[in-house]
């Protein structure tokens, strides 16, 4: 099957690797898969950069219209069965490329307010989508969301007995600074008190977490605050750190979650984020509101001191994310929808299986 990844973003971010990142899986497994994202921009670099075995088409053109006479180019060279977007301008830019040529599946982002299914209702980028090409929605209900888990996976059993809880407090806060992530530096404040030795790992860019840095300074935290960038936890097999706090939304904070249980390590996500329900509260990690500080605080300090909770809850992070959120089990369901679009119906399995006997 021949797919193609278009995207318009300008950043290498989560929401934007997760497809790429499926992309080069597919390829692995013997699809033909070409990303085409804007040409000379910094994620094609960065493309490149991740995956140099993955081809990469670059859109050319400043307004609309140059860029969709650039993908009908790049389509036609490339034939592809399948396109595969994260968004509805792109969704958009695809099936003006397409037309009735191949299928165009969308990915919904975690957390994004999905149109009403009545036609009315759509907004008219979706409406001119849907006429002009065979349109998908993938991940809307339930969400489809994953991550590749470590290469080399950290046995809690490998841990000698009486070893102490890590204590570093990793937060994963939006690139804006906000409320939930006030909330999480007020709790890690109140937690240096209790554990002076206490490392709080902001995770993102280091322009963008200004705000966020300017405010655990009025905190005092400053000696206690360290950056580091997101792939530390993403790309890391092992995370030493007692608690991974979430404050992002949408795709970022999902995947953040799903990579910190993936290593064993409990999870803080604030109750009103869109995937508050992949954490079970109390036995993967806690779901809290922001008027819990007290009471997630005696939480996270009851956990740096006792070894078996902290190992225990590890685990079911572990085994939940396995369960739920099993990166294998998401290309599969992304190959399947990918076969529907394109009329092929590849079958995933299939494909693994002439791999393995080759």
């Amino acid at each position: 099957m021949r797919v193609l990844i278009l995207t318009t973003a300008a950043s290498w971010t989560p929401d934007v690797r997760l497809p790429i990142t499926l992309g080069a899986e597919l390829a692995a497994r013997g699809d033909i898969v070409t990303v085409a994202c804007l040409s000379h921009g910094a994620l094609e670099r960065s493309v490149e950069a991740t995956f140099p075995r993955l081809p990469v088409r670059g859109i050319t053109g400043q307004g609309a219209f140059a860029r969709i006479r650039s993908a009908r180019g790049i389509v036609a060279a490339l034939r592809p069965d399948a396109v595969l977007v994260q968004s509805e301008p792109d969704a958009l830019l695809a099936a003006l490329a397409t037309g009735r040529r191949g299928g165009v599946v969308r990915r919904w982002a975690v957390g994004e307010d999905a149109p009403d299914r009545h036609p009315a209702a759509r907004t008219w980028r979706t409406r001119l989508a849907g006429s002009r090409t065979r349109l998908t929605s993938w991940g809307r209900d339930p969400i489809a969301v994953s991550w590749p888990g470590p290469s080399s996976p950290h046995l809690r059993g490998d841990t000698p007995a009486g070893e102490t809880v890590p204590t570093a407090l990793w937060i994963v806060p939006p690139a804006e600074h906000d409320e939930r992530t006030a909330v999480a530096l007020r709790a890690a404040a109140r937690l240096v008190g209790r554990h002076p030795s206490l490392r709080i790992v902001l995770l993102g860019d280091l322009a963008a977490l200004q705000s966020t840095r300017v405010h655990a300074a009025s905190l005092g935290l400053t000696a206690f605050v360290q950056i580091a960038p997101l792939e530390a936890l993403l790309l890391a097999d092992d995370v030493e750190a007692a608690a991974v706090w979430i404050t992002a939304d949408g795709d970022e904070g999902a995947i953040a979650t799903i990579a910190a249980m993936q290593r064993g390590i409990p999870v803080v996500v604030p109750s009103a984020l869109s995937f508050a329900s992949i954490v079970a509260s109390r036995i993967t990690g806690f779901v809290t509101s922001d008027a819990d500080v007290p009471a997630i605080v005696a939480e996270l300090a009851r956990l740096m001191s006792d070894r078996h909770e902290y190992d225990a809850m590890g685990d079911a992070a572990r085994a939940r994310a396995s369960r739920q959120h099993d990166w294998q089990r998401f290309v599969d369901d992304a190959a399947e929808v990918l076969s529907r679009a394109s009329g092929s119906r590849v079958a995933s399995a299939a494909i693994r299986a002439s791999l393995s006997t080759a």
